[in-house]
């Protein structure tokens, strides 16, 4: 079934090419030699590991201290709520610093902030591990935070900059992967690093701040700068003006465009990667950009992706951090390295959901795109939510009835790694339909969806051990649940409704002003 016709001009049409699973390349590259569609592979698939290393360390730097939280109340004499600031604060400022870092990356370049967050989350961590005082270690905690959040958008957006369509989920679940295995890997590391190493804690900083020192060399030397105004190609220009015109048409493609079978690549030496820096884009707008977030969260896409991102993260999170208290007393009696051994039930869904929410989808869109004639709209993503949409709703109700009964181990670790199976598969896919859907602004788009993913791991780390204790399993997964199921549910009139009510939306002035970038107006779009 095809949503109805809508009104605008956010479909295109693209030929077949059997070497691209059935369709043509898409966005179509350009001539321009600064165009990183034209890159060799290997360079993108380089480029996005050390950008998405960005988010490992930021992630692994943050999540590793949950397991130390009670030898911290006893070294610096603080409550358990006290020491929890270290934890929320982290992810607080991890969620909001993105309002800071995406408008002046998309002003400056990613390369210069991405180096520039780096090198300053690498001091900061530094600062971490040799504080003295708790409000030492606060302070540094929070702007540990602070400079991890640059990667946060940022590295989805490069995705959009260097791959095509028939790639970007794939591409996607690098990303995803590295940031939700840090979560996993870090209190897994720190639990042991906290039992048997001699400066505990302090020793897991060290590590994570020896990550941070590499990865900051890592960017230095093979990321190039992705960013790259790409314009609109002459066919499409005359072709939306005509669809504009044409009833019959009802304005159903937004361009007929030959595609592009083929690109030349272009060879970028070593030394123009490791010495350059900024990339001013003068025509840009710091305030526009940083506005952009802001009206984009009005659009019905984003609602739903911040609900079902929410909704699948929230469960995940009130599990890791109501595992120590249900793990370690009797009857399973675990120590602090067992519970962070959990945690490779998780790594396991998380490697599983990379595989379906990545290749499987890039499969089944490009499918139905050659199901339809050719015919591309962001809102066929949506249907490679299907295969794996029943796994985390089913994870809930076996971890509600698992931990509630005091089941074995086993139950509980199978139903964690459904749940955070969860937590990367649709998750990943709706950050690329996000991706495709605001294509032109895709990095002012992801902050919304960053800073309110963090916000809810904010408030989960306040509520979710004291929910569990006064409401119990089984009644707080039945909730997460209904959460759950309810965000893949909306999916569907997402699918039908969505671009219709999206473009009556972006037909705005608002939406226009702001949203709407200006490009080059032509350059040859073939491929050379």
């Amino acid at each position: 079934m095809s949503p109805p016709p809508a009104p605008h001009v956010h479909r295109v049409v693209i030929e077949a090419s059997q070497s691209h699973r059935g369709i043509a390349l898409w966005p179509a590259p350009s001539n321009h030699p600064q165009d990183p569609l034209r890159w060799p592979r290997w360079l993108k698939v380089v480029a996005l590991l050390a950008a998405a290393l960005f988010n490992f360390t930021a992630n692994f730097a943050a999540s590793g201290l949950s397991v130390a939280s009670t030898l911290l109340e006893l070294q610096f004499r603080k409550s358990a709520s006290e020491i929890n600031q270290l934890l929320t604060f982290n992810f607080l400022l991890l969620g909001l610093g993105n309002l800071f870092w995406v408008p002046l990356a998309v002003k400056y370049g990613k390369r210069a902030i991405l180096i520039t967050s780096m090198a300053m989350l690498f001091a900061f961590l530094c600062w971490t591990a040799k504080a003295k005082t708790f409000d030492s270690l606060l302070a540094a905690r929070c702007l540990t935070g602070f400079a991890s959040s640059a990667g946060e958008s940022i590295v989805p957006a490069i995705v959009s900059d260097l791959f095509f369509l028939h790639e970007r989920a794939a591409m996607m679940s690098i990303y995803v992967i590295f940031t939700t295995s840090a979560t996993a890997l870090g209190p897994l590391i720190a639990g042991y690093m906290v039992q048997y190493s001699s400066n505990t804690w302090r020793d897991y900083v060290w590590l994570s701040a020896a990550i941070a020192g590499f990865n900051f060399i890592i960017l230095v030397f093979f990321y190039p700068e992705s960013n790259f105004d790409r314009p609109l190609p002459a066919t499409r220009s005359e072709q939306v003006e005509k669809a504009t015109h044409n009833e019959e048409l009802g304005s159903f493609h937004a361009s007929a465009t030959h595609g592009v079978q083929h690109v030349d690549q272009v060879q970028l030496s070593w030394t123009s990667i490791w010495f350059s820096f900024f990339k001013v884009a003068h025509q840009t707008s710091l305030i526009s950009t940083a506005v952009r977030p802001l009206i984009v969260l009005i659009h019905p896409a984003m609602i739903w992706a911040l609900f079902l991102y929410g909704a699948s993260l929230g469960a995940q999170v009130a599990i890791v951090y109501a595992f120590p208290n249900l793990l370690i007393p009797p009857p399973y009696i675990f120590s602090t390295s067992q519970v962070g051994l959990m945690q490779v039930a998780a790594l396991i869904g998380f490697i599983i959901a990379m595989f379906g929410g990545g290749y499987l989808a890039d499969i089944i869109t490009v499918k139905r795109i050659v199901r339809e004639g050719g015919i591309l709209y962001p809102e066929q993503r949506l249907l490679s939510l299907i295969p794996g949409c029943l796994i985390a709703p089913a994870g809930c109700i076996l971890i509600a009835f698992s931990c509630s009964e005091k089941l074995t181990w086993v139950a509980i670790a199978f139903g964690f790694g459904m749940v955070s199976f969860g937590t990367v598969y649709a998750p990943n896919i709706a950050i690329t339909y996000i991706v495709e859907r605001f294509a032109d602004i895709s990095a002012e788009a992801l902050v919304i969806i960053s800073a309110f993913k963090n916000l809810v791991a904010f408030t989960f780390l306040y509520v979710a051990v004291d929910w569990i204790a006064d409401q119990g399993w089984v009644q707080v997964f039945m909730i997460m649940f209904m959460l759950v199921s309810l965000a893949t549910l909306l999916a569907i009139p997402l699918y039908i409704y969505g671009e219709r009510i999206g473009d009556s939306i972006e037909a705005g002035r608002i939406h226009q002003r702001f949203l709407v970038k200006k490009h080059p107006t032509t350059l040859n779009n073939e491929g050379s």
